[in-house]
């Protein structure tokens, strides 16, 4: 007779495989089983009795008057945006000529800018 010498690491990571195989098999036996084909539906059942009607009353709605009030504040300390767009317009403008005059007296001084 044969003896196979093993050493405690090896047979630790063989029973930890073995363990994590089995586990792996047994969890996909259970899914298939679990999301097998839809099975055939029965027939509709019959439609109960209607219930009882409700009490009669008006619906309220939600009162949206504060947050106009707040919108209205809002559009009046942010002012005119068509006016901001031209004042950033123009902003951008001094800065485009103010860049061409820098490159120009950088040229002219022959320095690097």
């Amino acid at each position: 007779m044969q003896t196979i010498e093993v050493s405690g690491r090896l047979a630790i990571w063989t029973i930890v495989g073995v363990c994590a195989l089995s586990a792996a098999i047994g969890s996909s036996i259970t899914l298939l089983a679990e999301t097998g084909p839809p099975g055939r539906e029965g027939e509709r059942g019959l439609r109960g009795p209607r219930g009882p009607e409700g009490p009669e009353g008006n619906v309220e709605s939600f009162d949206y008057g504060f947050l106009e009030s707040e919108i209205e504040d809002l559009a009046r300390e942010l002012g005119d945006h068509g006016a901001t767009e031209g004042r950033l317009e123009e902003l951008e403008e001094n800065l485009a000529d103010t860049e061409e005059v820098v490159s120009e007296i950088c040229f002219e001084l022959e320095a690097r800018c």
